[in-house]
């Protein structure tokens, strides 16, 4: 995965250049950043329970960056959002009905969801342990309240045949 990847799976999916946003999971900050340089001014919560890569990220000016410690599988204390990013997190949860049911407390009504993924059914652990094929992703989404997802982009994966998609869903 290539920062101009992450560029590529977000780019279509960012309706506004501005506002509250998360990313969810935000790891080494890959998407962060590529949602940083998508939008013009707001905020972005760079959400980790291991934040500590991010904080060479976290900045201020026309986006600034928040560098927040949490779970995405337990109660999130963030502001409203007018969108958030969950890239390659998601399959990290044993139990992702619950975990997006918590996560979207915090998005405002008709907010846009964006998800990446791996495009797989196999596990692959410690990587890939609860996979999310985009045929899930829709499932789910009518489980949590999301509208029907919308395949945006694909990238190639360093795992196999398979490719990394995004979505778009909204609350």
């Amino acid at each position: 995965m290539t920062p101009s990847d992450a560029l590529t799976l977000l780019r279509p999916g960012i309706p506004s250049p501005s506002g509250i946003w998360a990313d969810l999971g935000a790891g080494t900050g890959m998407f962060t950043l590529a949602l940083r340089q998508l939008l013009k001014s707001g905020t972005i919560y760079a959400v980790d329970k291991n934040p500590h890569v991010l904080w060479s990220i976290a900045a201020a000016g026309p986006v600034e960056v928040i560098v927040h410690e949490a779970d995405f599988t337990r109660p999130l204390e963030l502001p409203l959002l007018d969108g958030i990013v969950m890239a390659n997190a998601l399959h990290y949860a044993a139990d992702p009905v619950a975990t997006l049911k918590n996560i979207l407390t915090c998005l405002r009504k008709g907010a846009p969801f964006l998800l990446v993924e791996y495009e797989t059914e196999q596990a692959r652990p410690p990587w890939i342990p609860y996979p999310l094929p985009f045929r899930r992703f829709v499932e789910m989404a009518e489980k949590v309240g999301l509208s029907e997802p919308e395949e945006l982009a694909r990238v190639p994966s360093d795992y196999g045949r398979q490719y990394i998609y995004s979505a778009l869903a909204r609350k």
